[in-house]
């Protein structure tokens, strides 16, 4: 069987795994990531260093970098985020954090409805770290409650243009059998950026099978009129493979 994988991180370590259970991975990302260079939100973290009231990480990979950036100026971010009520999106989130030595004291199930009713009262200031887009629910949340917000974006994703044209080209030919997304942004991307949607919402919903890796992806696609799909509720790609691997015969039935 013949997987396209939509995703841009992990992408030889999806390829291995798809081998080495039988498939064959074709990679197809349809996003690119990159860092927002430091000098655009050297006020944002020089506002963070000098202390918040509560700290919300919403990726792993975002709290490293913050560190990172801090570090480029010299700034110490551990000890305000030390002296913050912090709060994990979900469970990747939670690990950077306790790695730092910085422990949430909540978590979410990975999704940012999951963080409303974890929020504390304000007034004070809350710290928000985004995962490459503006997270209007939180914010909105968080200004109600009376918090003055301090947005941080230490990376952007973009659509890859290139790589959703393969993607929806290898869909509407048949050249694939499923596509694997690890992320509800993907899903928007490729939809957004389809010439024929209607055609590609077809394909998903008949002919190639969407995998999605957690609620939050599984439900994008639904938003996008995909009803037809395999989705793993642990949020981890390996996972996803083997659960897959072992319902093969139901999921690819009509």
């Amino acid at each position: 069987m013949r997987i396209a994988y939509a995703g841009l991180r992990r992408k030889e370590e999806f390829k291995a795994l798809a081998e080495k259970l039988g498939f064959t991975p074709l990679l197809l990302p349809v996003q690119a990531t990159e860092r927002v260079p430091v000098p655009e939100y050297t006020e944002a973290l020089e506002a963070l260093a000098r202390g918040v009231d509560l700290f919300l990480a919403t990726t792993g990979v975002g709290v490293k970098d913050l560190l990172q950036a801090g570090e480029a100026l010299g700034l110490d971010l551990k000890r305000p985020l030390q002296q913050a009520h912090r709060l994990a999106r979900g469970e990747k989130a939670a690990r950077a954090l306790r790695a730092l030595g910085l422990p949430p004291h909540a978590t979410g199930d990975g999704t940012s409805p999951s963080l409303l009713p974890l929020l504390p009262e304000g007034p004070g200031r809350a710290a928000l770290q985004l995962y490459g887009k503006p997270l209007p629910l939180l914010e909105r949340a968080l200004e109600e409650r009376g918090f003055q917000v301090l947005p941080l974006l230490p990376y952007r994703h973009l659509p890859d243009l290139k790589g959703l044209r393969r993607l929806e080209e290898a869909v509407l030919r048949g050249e694939v059998e499923a596509v694997a997304f690890v992320a509800a942004l993907q899903v928007e991307f490729l939809f957004e950026g389809a010439r024929d949607p209607e055609a590609l919402r077809e394909a998903l919903n008949t002919r190639v099978l969407p995998l999605a890796v957690g609620r939050v992806t599984a439900d994008a696609l639904r938003e996008w009129g995909v009803e037809r799909f395999f989705v793993s509720e642990t949020e981890r790609l390996g996972a996803m493979l083997q659960a897959f691997r072992k319902e093969a015969v139901w999921a690819t039935s009509p």
